[in-house]
């Protein structure tokens, strides 16, 4: 009986520490990912630029490219997806110079900007801020300012509450938390210990509970113009997240880009793409 007692209790132990060891390894590969540089600029594309830098407010220094508009409309701030850089997304917003600035920048930890973890959208929110002050001082505030995200930037810039006058959104997500889920659905019901151990790990090391880092909450009264995109098959982050958007907020402007996987839409459908795009920025960019 008690060397019965003394397996179980092993088995257990073993268990214990085989959850605890996967969310931690998870955890800090989800802050600190190999990154992924693209070598794309502007003047590859024959286009005159600026190398700028701005601070957040917690002193991490952002670096982007403006591209000025000599007769813009306004300035559409751009930022990329995880775990990449400004030059991975450049060619896909290009298609809006020129009639508009465009203002790409690095999120903290990637690219050129300083920052030696990623907060998967927790402090990248102070990266956009930094971003629209930038423009703001640049441009003057009576200016129209719009943000234009993919994935992470996308999630954080839908949490910045900004003072921008519009939001377009590419592949979101729409809680923290329904992304730590599906990081181990792989475990099916038994995922819930590895939930809830991410989750602490996040209490510690950033004093947030995932589902207070939540672009669905933070949109729920806002009067932004916003235009979410997705792909209806996405597999990193899934559509679910794209309904739940718009559930929060009903004035959300919603495309699923019928089965297409993350990001997409603006490659296999580009003109429907650009011209909501550009229709949307249209009506609201004034």
């Amino acid at each position: 009986m008690v060397i019965t007692i003394w397996v179980i209790l092993k088995i257990i132990l073993t268990m214990v520490l085989f959850t605890i060891t996967v969310s931690m390894l998870q955890f800090f590969l989800s802050i600190h990912p190999p990154r992924y540089n693209d070598p794309d600029n502007p003047g590859d594309y024959g286009l005159k630029y600026e190398n700028v830098t701005f601070t957040t407010s917690d002193r991490i220094n952002i670096k982007a490219w403006l591209i000025p508009a000599e007769k813009a409309n306004g300035t559409i701030i751009v930022g990329h997806g995880y775990p990449f850089n400004k030059g991975n997304i450049f060619p896909v917003a290009k298609f809006l110079h020129p009639d508009y600035n465009l203002l790409y920048y690095d999120h903290r930890y990637f690219g050129e900007s300083s920052g030696s973890i990623t907060t998967v959208g927790i402090k990248e929110v102070e990266d956009v801020k930094a971003a629209v002050d930038f423009v703001h001082k640049k441009f003057g505030r009576k200016k129209p300012v719009a943000l234009y995200g993919f994935s992470l930037s996308a999630s954080a810039m839908l949490m910045s509450r900004a003072e921008v006058n519009a939001i377009i959104a590419d592949s979101p997500y729409a809680d923290l938390e329904v992304m730590v889920n599906h990081i181990y659905r792989i475990f099916g019901p038994l995922r819930f210990p590895f939930v809830k151990i991410t989750n602490l790990f996040s209490i510690i090391f950033f004093g947030v509970h995932p589902e207070k880092v939540s672009p669905a909450l933070a949109v729920k009264d806002s009067k932004i113009p916003m235009l979410v995109i997705h792909g209806g098959k996405d597999s990193q982050i899934t559509v679910e997240n794209a309904y739940l958007l718009k559930e929060s907020n009903p004035d959300i402007e919603l495309w699923v880009a019928g089965d297409l996987d993350h990001g997409q839409a603006h490659f296999y459908a580009r003109d429907e793409y650009q011209k909501r795009v550009k229709d949307f920025l249209k009506k609201h960019m004034r």
